[in-house]
């Protein structure tokens, strides 16, 4: 990009709209709205000067957050051709609940190019707008299995932090929506301003677009093959199912024959004894962590019956379930 052109670029406003949905996530926002203000403020005055947002709702009532504070819109729905991005920021209310107004309201952001960015859980109010059939997009991982129930022709990622796909961005929301904002700004304005909020705020921006957003799942970022992670992750989702080989290669897209070639290649394991190993380190730290019961530990992590699963725990960690229970009650 040549000199003129970042000139011409920072002088253009970045315009966003906001809609928060019932109980949005406050983490979600600020995490967005705040990176926004620190890397468009002109000569850090606390003057947005290269950037303006609107908080919008389908009324003027206040908007509580889930944790209780209050934010008051700036006005009703706006033409979306007004910004340059639409960001629906969701909460714990289920999507049923939200206002019909909102989905036909991104429907026509994204029919007018208007990029529409979902946070959270707003990714339901997308799906039922239409807007994620067939296209690529990011679930928080809590509401992966019920978002997959619901909409089955999204192409759920599991690998990613956000995703972009003909116009639609997702994003699981929380911390990541700075990791996000940053990356859009970047494309919007150029280097420089990057440049200068990590300055300002003593950041690494060292947690690309490609990192799992499934916590504890982070291990897998190395693995290479995306069939692999998505096997994993669908593994974690289920480890009180009685998972096949054949459920699990389904879920990833390949044959049985291929799953177990994979798994062998890089797990150096079957996907039963990988999916074995998930659930025994799951119940670990259940009994490390909890108060709960042997025997509702081991059923929660799918043995069917408690001297299986000790029988189990015994072999791949050399004692008893009970040996770390007595450990943890000592501490």
């Amino acid at each position: 990009m040549s000199p003129d052109t970042k000139l011409t670029r920072a002088s253009t406003i970045l315009k966003v709209g906001f809609i928060l949905l019932p109980e949005f996530d406050l983490l979600s926002f600020t995490g967005f709205v705040e990176n926004l203000r620190q890397a468009t403020d002109l000569g850090d005055l606390s003057q947005t000067a290269w950037a303006r947002w609107t908080i919008m709702g389908h009324d003027l009532m206040p908007i509580k957050a889930s944790c209780g504070l209050v934010v008051e819109p700036d006005e009703i729905l706006r033409d979306p051709e007004a910004f340059d991005y639409v960001v629906a920021i969701g909460g714990k209310i289920a999507s049923e609940k939200i206002s019909e107004v909102f989905p036909p309201y991104l429907a026509k952001a994204v029919s007018l190019k208007v990029p529409v960015i979902g946070l959270g859980s707003a990714i339901f109010v997308l799906a039922r707008a239409g807007l994620l059939n067939r296209r690529r997009c990011v679930v928080f991982w809590p509401h992966y299995q019920k978002f997959k129930n619901l909409y089955p022709d999204a192409r759920i990622q599991v690998d990613k932090a956000f995703v972009e796909d003909r116009g639609v961005i997702t994003c699981p929301g929380g911390s990541v929506s700075a990791d996000l904002v940053m990356g859009l700004m970047e494309r919007f304005y150029g280097p420089e301003l990057m440049a200068k909020i990590l300055r300002r705020r003593s950041l690494d921006w060292n947690r690309p677009e490609d990192r799992t957003n499934v916590p504890g799942l982070d291990q897998y970022h190395d693995i290479n093959d995306p069939r692999v992670r998505r096997a994993v992750f669908f593994m974690e989702q289920n480890l009180t199912a009685n998972l096949t080989s054949e459920d699990t290669a389904r879920e990833a897209g390949i044959s049985t024959r291929q799953l177990e070639r994979l798994f062998q290649d890089l797990l150096k394991d079957s996907p039963a004894g990988h999916f074995r190993k998930l659930r025994l380190r799951r119940a670990n730290w259940l009994l490390l962590h909890t108060r709960r019961t042997i025997t509702d530990i081991a059923q929660e992590c799918g043995f069917s019956d408690s001297s299986h699963f000790a029988k189990r725990y015994k072999e791949f960690y050399g004692h008893a379930p009970s040996y770390d229970r007595k450990s943890d009650l000592q501490q």
